[in-house]
């Protein structure tokens, strides 16, 4: 089941945020504001309802990426430089959701995912990966409480 989670988190993340700051990959809506799209699909298209400062989607607002016209991955929450950063919630095709922190287009701090299966993790969170104290719940009500570390089950607080 832990496994389950972290890859869920990772294919969301994968959909809408960059690896790294040289790696970024752009995409632009209709009005030219450039996002952040590490993983580019032919036939895919974003909207950004928030600011566009300097050609970049800024600020807090809605992102929403469609691939072949159908709505994807979307991601309501701050933009810096057309990267999610701050506050925000992403939603996945699958039912998936991360809600929380952000730093330079991944999960960092603390953020509570559910994934599509039931199964959620609450706790904190580096780089895109569980990382700190954290709470892990099965649909069906067990779990692990404890630390992790590097999306790994370190043992408990």
């Amino acid at each position: 089941m832990r496994t389950s989670i972290l890859a869920g988190l990772a294919l969301a993340v994968a959909t809408a945020a960059p690896s790294h700051a040289a790696d970024i990959a752009y995409i632009k809506d209709k009005k030219g504001c450039k996002i952040a799209n590490p993983a580019p699909k032919p036939k895919e298209a974003v909207t950004w309802s928030g600011r566009c400062t300097g050609g970049f989607a800024q600020g807090k607002g809605v992102l929403q990426f469609y691939l072949d016209g159908k709505p994807g991955t979307r991601y309501e929450g701050e933009l810096q430089n057309g990267v999610m950063e701050g506050r925000g919630e992403l939603r996945t095709t699958d039912g998936a959701v991360y809600k929380g922190d952000w730093v330079a287009g991944k999960p960092e701090g603390y953020g509570e995912y559910a994934a599509a299966d039931g199964s959620t993790f609450v706790g904190g969170w580096t780089a895109g990966k569980q990382d700190g104290p954290g709470t892990l719940r099965n649909k069906d009500g067990s779990g692990v409480i404890g630390r992790w570390k590097d999306g790994q089950y370190v043992g408990p607080r």
